[in-house]
């Protein structure tokens, strides 16, 4: 998978994250439990909060888990939480035409209005909208933020499994996150991790670190760097092909089933350099969540470690 980037001229590049991430279910929420019919009632199933508008024109946010008392509404707005997107829309059992996944509104509510709504989590696709400093959410717990975005398009978030993409002392799981969007300037990425996961590790020690994929690869023997071990360990398996007693499929470079000069030469290009990258810009605790934040000219292949 291969992203488009543009900063003055337009390159090709991809990336990787690491971060823990836990199961989630679409699990149901009620907000307003009570039967009483002086009020509309609303029911979530899934992740998400309601924006109220009174007539009065007082405006709140609350959770989907948090009662409400809605006599007097104007207007509700639903809204999914990051990560997530509005699926459907039941208004008193008929179903309403979603025109923007991440946000549903509806208006000139009766007091006996029923409205269901139904998350779903993004499932590693998330829409890079134009303009400046826009925030996606491909997973819940991946958010990436781009400096202005010229042509919109999506983010994808997939776990994937590199043995070589993983720096020392990683926390998590690997991540294969790209876009098709074409931005400028930087990109803010925040990679979230359950705090509880850290195993009592000073959260403040976490760094946010950027590769290369062909880079990381070319570091066979994953020690941090590519040096002449790893251009001889590739060496010693030319030629080879798959099923001869030498091929080894972490050695092939390029993934075409052999093990030649070309496989060669991608290491060698590599000698002498560090693998990871530090690019932290700052570490967050908030309730059971540590953010941590790294700021990037580019997108490549991201891990966190401790």
């Amino acid at each position: 998978m291969r992203i488009l980037f543009c900063r003055k001229s337009m390159i090709t590049i991809s990336l990787l994250t690491l971060l823990s991430l836990y199961a989630l279910g679409n699990v149901t929420f009620l907000v307003n439990a009570d039967t009483a019919t002086k009020e509309p009632t609303l029911y979530f199933n899934g992740a998400g909060s309601v924006q109220i508008t009174w007539k009065s024109g007082k405006t709140q946010t609350y959770s989907s888990t948090t009662y409400v008392n809605f006599a007097g509404v104007y207007s509700i707005t639903i809204i999914p939480n990051h990560g997530w997107h509005i699926d459907a829309v039941l208004l008193d059992g008929s179903p309403q035409a979603i025109l923007d996944e991440d946000g549903f509104s509806i208006i000139n509510l009766r007091v006996k209005n029923i409205i269901s709504v139904t998350f779903v989590v993004n499932g590693g696709v998330d829409d890079v909208a134009l303009g400046s400093n826009v925030e996606t959410y491909p997973d819940p717990y991946v958010a990436l933020i781009f400096s202005d975005v010229l042509v919109n398009g999506f983010a994808y978030a997939y776990i994937v499994e590199f043995a070589y993409a993983q720096p020392p002392n990683a926390v998590g799981n690997s991540w294969d996150i790209t876009t098709d969007a074409v931005f400028t300037q930087s990109v803010t990425v925040i990679l979230i991790l359950n705090l509880t996961d850290l195993g009592g590790s000073d959260p403040a020690t976490l760094r946010l670190l950027r590769t290369e994929p062909e880079l990381a690869r070319a570091d066979v023997n994953s020690d941090g760097k590519v040096d002449g071990t790893d251009v001889s360990t590739v060496a010693y398996a030319n030629p080879s092909r798959i099923h001869d007693s030498r091929y080894d499929p972490r050695l092939d470079m390029n993934n075409d089933g052999a093990i030649n000069d070309v496989d060669v030469n991608i290491v060698n290009n590599y000698n002498g350099q560090s693998v990871w990258q530090d690019i932290t810009s700052q570490v967050v605790v908030s309730n059971d969540f540590v953010y941590v934040y790294g700021l990037t000219d580019r997108l490549s292949m991201f891990g966190v470690t401790r």
